[in-house]
Protein backbone atom coordinates (compact mmCIF):
# COMPACT_ATOMS: atom_id res chain seq x y z
CA UNK A 1 0.00 0.00 0.00
CA UNK A 2 1.33 3.44 -0.93
CA UNK A 3 0.88 6.22 1.66
CA UNK A 4 -1.37 9.08 0.60
CA UNK A 5 -0.33 12.68 1.17
CA UNK A 6 -2.96 14.33 3.34
CA UNK A 7 -1.40 17.70 4.30
CA UNK A 8 1.73 19.59 3.30
CA UNK A 9 2.98 22.62 5.19
CA UNK A 10 5.65 24.97 3.92
CA UNK A 11 7.29 27.13 6.58
CA UNK A 12 10.39 29.24 5.91
CA UNK A 13 13.35 27.59 7.68
CA UNK A 14 14.47 30.74 9.51
CA UNK A 15 10.96 31.25 10.91
CA UNK A 16 10.60 27.59 11.92
CA UNK A 17 13.92 27.60 13.78
CA UNK A 18 13.01 30.86 15.55
CA UNK A 19 9.74 29.27 16.71
CA UNK A 20 11.36 26.01 17.81
CA UNK A 21 14.57 27.13 19.51
CA UNK A 22 14.28 30.91 19.88
CA UNK A 23 15.36 33.96 17.95
CA UNK A 24 18.83 34.06 19.53
CA UNK A 25 19.62 30.69 17.92
CA UNK A 26 19.19 32.10 14.41
CA UNK A 27 22.42 34.12 14.43
CA UNK A 28 24.33 31.26 12.81
CA UNK A 29 25.61 31.29 9.26
CA UNK A 30 23.82 28.13 8.15
CA UNK A 31 21.46 25.43 9.36
CA UNK A 32 21.32 21.69 8.87
CA UNK A 33 17.95 20.09 9.60
CA UNK A 34 17.55 16.31 9.84
CA UNK A 35 15.02 13.82 11.16
CA UNK A 36 16.26 10.85 13.17
CA UNK A 37 13.36 8.58 14.12
CA UNK A 38 10.98 10.78 16.10
CA UNK A 39 13.58 13.51 16.70
CA UNK A 40 14.01 16.72 14.73
CA UNK A 41 17.71 17.67 14.74
CA UNK A 42 18.71 21.27 14.02
CA UNK A 43 22.43 22.03 13.69
CA UNK A 44 23.26 25.73 13.71
CA UNK A 45 26.63 26.47 12.15
CA UNK A 46 28.58 29.53 13.11
CA UNK A 47 28.36 31.51 15.27
CA UNK A 48 28.42 34.71 13.31
CA UNK A 49 29.70 36.58 16.39
CA UNK A 50 31.19 35.58 19.72
CA UNK A 51 30.91 38.06 22.59
CA UNK A 52 32.96 37.77 25.74
CA UNK A 53 33.72 39.95 28.73
CA UNK A 54 37.11 40.81 30.26
CA UNK A 55 36.74 42.92 33.38
CA UNK A 56 34.53 45.89 32.56
CA UNK A 57 35.04 45.53 28.81
CA UNK A 58 32.92 43.56 26.37
CA UNK A 59 34.34 42.35 23.06
CA UNK A 60 32.67 40.88 20.00
CA UNK A 61 34.77 38.77 17.67
CA UNK A 62 33.70 37.87 14.15
CA UNK A 63 33.54 34.05 14.15
CA UNK A 64 33.69 33.56 10.36
CA UNK A 65 36.74 32.05 8.72
CA UNK A 66 38.07 32.62 5.25
CA UNK A 67 39.48 35.54 3.25
CA UNK A 68 36.77 38.01 4.36
CA UNK A 69 37.18 37.28 8.06
CA UNK A 70 38.33 40.10 10.29
CA UNK A 71 40.97 39.72 12.93
CA UNK A 72 39.16 41.28 15.87
CA UNK A 73 41.21 39.24 18.35
CA UNK A 74 44.37 41.10 17.32
CA UNK A 75 42.56 44.43 17.73
CA UNK A 76 41.45 43.41 21.19
CA UNK A 77 44.99 42.68 22.28
CA UNK A 78 46.45 45.84 20.77
CA UNK A 79 43.57 48.24 21.39
CA UNK A 80 42.58 47.25 24.90
CA UNK A 81 42.01 50.39 26.97
CA UNK A 82 44.34 51.14 29.84
CA UNK A 83 43.23 49.75 33.18
CA UNK A 84 41.84 52.37 35.50
CA UNK A 85 44.05 53.36 38.40
CA UNK A 86 41.31 53.33 41.01
CA UNK A 87 40.44 49.94 42.50
CA UNK A 88 37.26 48.29 41.34
CA UNK A 89 34.31 48.64 43.68
CA UNK A 90 33.32 45.45 45.45
CA UNK A 91 30.04 44.00 44.27
CA UNK A 92 27.02 45.09 46.28
CA UNK A 93 26.26 42.87 49.24
CA UNK A 94 23.08 40.87 48.99
CA UNK A 95 21.02 39.42 51.75
CA UNK A 96 21.38 35.72 52.40
CA UNK A 97 19.38 33.28 54.51
CA UNK A 98 19.57 35.27 57.76
CA UNK A 99 18.42 38.51 56.10
CA UNK A 100 15.60 36.58 54.49
CA UNK A 101 14.53 34.97 57.79
CA UNK A 102 14.66 38.37 59.49
CA UNK A 103 12.52 39.97 56.77
CA UNK A 104 9.94 37.19 56.99
CA UNK A 105 9.81 37.43 60.78
CA UNK A 106 9.37 41.22 60.65
CA UNK A 107 6.34 40.76 58.41
CA UNK A 108 4.64 38.33 60.84
CA UNK A 109 2.14 39.83 63.27
CA UNK A 110 3.10 37.09 65.70
CA UNK A 111 6.61 38.54 65.79
CA UNK A 112 5.19 41.96 66.61
CA UNK A 113 3.24 40.43 69.49
CA UNK A 114 6.35 38.55 70.65
CA UNK A 115 8.35 41.81 70.73
CA UNK A 116 5.56 43.52 72.69
CA UNK A 117 5.26 40.74 75.28
CA UNK A 118 8.93 39.78 75.68
CA UNK A 119 10.63 43.17 75.27
CA UNK A 120 7.76 45.51 76.27
CA UNK A 121 7.99 47.48 73.01
CA UNK A 122 4.91 48.34 70.97
CA UNK A 123 5.24 47.32 67.31
CA UNK A 124 2.41 47.91 64.83
CA UNK A 125 4.02 47.35 61.43
CA UNK A 126 6.68 45.39 59.59
CA UNK A 127 8.77 48.57 59.28
CA UNK A 128 8.66 49.13 63.05
CA UNK A 129 9.60 45.49 63.64
CA UNK A 130 12.51 45.83 61.21
CA UNK A 131 13.72 49.03 62.91
CA UNK A 132 13.52 47.35 66.33
CA UNK A 133 15.33 44.23 65.12
CA UNK A 134 18.11 46.24 63.45
CA UNK A 135 18.60 48.24 66.66
CA UNK A 136 18.69 45.05 68.78
CA UNK A 137 21.23 43.41 66.49
CA UNK A 138 23.28 46.57 65.94
CA UNK A 139 22.99 46.61 62.15
CA UNK A 140 22.02 49.27 59.63
CA UNK A 141 20.50 46.71 57.27
CA UNK A 142 19.30 43.13 57.68
CA UNK A 143 21.82 42.24 54.95
CA UNK A 144 24.56 42.83 57.57
CA UNK A 145 23.32 39.77 59.45
CA UNK A 146 24.83 37.54 56.77
CA UNK A 147 28.23 39.28 56.90
CA UNK A 148 28.90 39.86 60.63
CA UNK A 149 28.96 36.76 62.82
CA UNK A 150 28.51 38.61 66.15
CA UNK A 151 25.43 40.43 64.87
CA UNK A 152 24.17 37.20 63.32
CA UNK A 153 24.45 35.55 66.73
CA UNK A 154 22.26 38.32 68.20
CA UNK A 155 19.62 37.68 65.55
CA UNK A 156 19.78 33.90 65.99
CA UNK A 157 19.13 34.29 69.72
CA UNK A 158 16.10 36.54 69.11
CA UNK A 159 14.84 34.20 66.37
CA UNK A 160 15.30 31.17 68.62
CA UNK A 161 13.33 32.86 71.43
CA UNK A 162 10.59 33.79 68.96
CA UNK A 163 10.34 30.23 67.58
CA UNK A 164 10.16 28.80 71.13
CA UNK A 165 7.52 31.42 72.04
CA UNK A 166 5.47 30.34 69.02
CA UNK A 167 5.58 26.76 70.32
CA UNK A 168 4.27 27.89 73.71
CA UNK A 169 7.54 28.11 75.65
CA UNK A 170 8.21 31.34 77.46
Amino acid sequence: MTPTLIHRYTIPLQQAIEQLVGKEATDGESFLVDIDGDDLIIDIHGPANVTFRVGDYEYTVDGRAGPGASNEAEKIITEAPEAETRPAEPPPRKGGPLAQRAAIACGEKGFWTFISKKYDVTVASADEAAAWLKAQCGVKSRVDLDYDEAKAANFREIDKSYRLWLEGYD
